[in-house]
């Protein structure tokens, strides 16, 4: 007799979750005996730094990085939070080396959401905190981000009668997408509204040196290390190539619990990858982070030209590697994407993607190059009111 198939339906959970940003892209053209003009990706996060072509990685740096050098990593990045932000770190009790943002985070709420628990999350925001939040079965309670204040999060939710029993607060400053950055007096009141209801309030970093100036660390405050903890890429704070290594510092306690959490999946962290990150972060900041720098301001220059020309306005802060620029009347940015990309071949992303408040705003990165900007715009003087509802052309 021959079996049945063995039918398994997939966990509820998977249907809650957030879509991702790439989700938002049309997928690749079909093959067409029409030739189309091929599109302008303005809207992926490419990280624009590459491999060194002439330095191959030896067989023997391939392997597992080993507790020696990642030691060796945690007294390096220790260091640096001292003489950047002053902040004294215990390299083996408060900072833990793991995969990516995206692996860390998970981690994060792996070790500290229980079913029901409730997770503040920004919205707008990344999807990443509500889909770590779900994944491991707890509720995501929004804090909003809207431009009532200058894009500055209001956490009125923490003072709720849910929000007061929140396990974790996700942190993003600065802020993507809109760049916005909390001061030192922000942060410090957060830090002082959280411990009351011994909430511990995490802080996606990944872009604080990219910003102008120099955006306070959250453990730099008062209270930032008994109450809170950071995460942290090495590719993006010191200007390395895209390597599977990120970093969480700050309470002895969510660093133990990473840990343990990471045991589950340990993250594969080659040895070269951690050699190059001792070396930039001894270096910081580096030659390639600069260059990187430049490269961001110039693609600025060019976007905002762009946008311009589009009739819309930019509305964020220039702290990270987007633009967000809101549309005329507040229209539909889902419709503006699809419009954009099908009259003009140019991609952008819907402010949707990042939450219902994105509504009437599109975010452009600036990881793409200050000559597709230019392209961009070269082909908009053909087509000056691409974005114009056909009602008004």
């Amino acid at each position: 007799m021959v079996p049945k198939k063995v039918v398994i339906e997939k966990a509820d959970r998977l249907y809650q979750l957030p879509p991702e940003l790439a989700a938002f892209l049309p997928e690749k053209a079909r093959r067409s005996l029409i030739r189309k003009t091929p599109a302008t990706d303005l809207a992926t996060f490419s990280w624009p730094i590459a491999f060194d072509e002439g330095d191959p990685a030896p067989p023997a740096r391939l392997g597992q990085a080993d507790r020696e050098q990642l030691a060796r990593l945690r007294s390096e990045l220790a260091a640096w939070y001292q003489t950047r932000f002053g902040v004294r770190l215990h390299p083996d009790k408060e900072i833990c080396i793991g995969g990516g943002v995206t692996i860390l985070t998970m981690a994060l709420a792996t070790a500290f959401v229980d079913r029901g628990d409730a997770v503040l999350v920004p919205e707008i925001g990344l999807p990443l905190y509500r889909r770590a939040a779900v994944a491991c079965g707890g509720e995501p309670i929004v804090y909003r981000v809207s431009p009532k204040n200058g894009w500055q999060p209001d956490f009125e939710p923490l003072e709720s009668r849910v929000g007061k029993a929140a396990r974790l607060l996700f942190l993003n400053t600065p802020h993507n997408p809109t760049g916005a950055v909390l001061g030192e007096r922000e942060l410090g009141d957060l830090l002082a509204l959280a411990a009351r209801h011994q909430t511990g309030v995490i802080n996606d970093a990944a872009y604080l040196t990219l910003a102008p100036g120099r955006p306070a660390s959250l453990l730099a405050l008062p209270g930032g290390r008994r109450n809170g903890a950071e995460i942290g890429s090495f590719s993006y704070l010191f200007g390395l190539p895209r390597l599977p290594l990120g970093f969480v510092a700050g309470n002895r306690d969510i660093i133990s619990g990473v840990r343990h959490a990471l045991r589950l999946a340990p993250p594969f962290l080659p040895a070269y990858a951690v050699e190059r990150a001792i070396a930039a972060v001894r270096q910081f900041p580096g030659e390639p982070l600069r260059r990187l720098q430049t490269a961001i301001a110039a693609s600025r220059a060019e976007a905002v030209r762009l946008v311009d020309r589009l009739g819309l306005a930019v509305s964020g802060y220039d702290t990270v590697p987007f633009l967000w620029a809101r549309l005329e009347r507040r229209r539909s940015a889902a419709v503006a994407a699809g419009r954009l990309y099908l009259r003009g071949r140019i991609l952008a992303l819907p402010g949707t993607a990042f939450g219902d408040s994105g509504e009437g705003y599109l975010r452009f990165s600036l990881t793409a190059p200050a000559e597709l900007y230019a392209q961009a715009g070269e082909r908009l003087r053909r087509r000056p009111h691409l974005l114009r509802p056909p009602e008004d052309s």
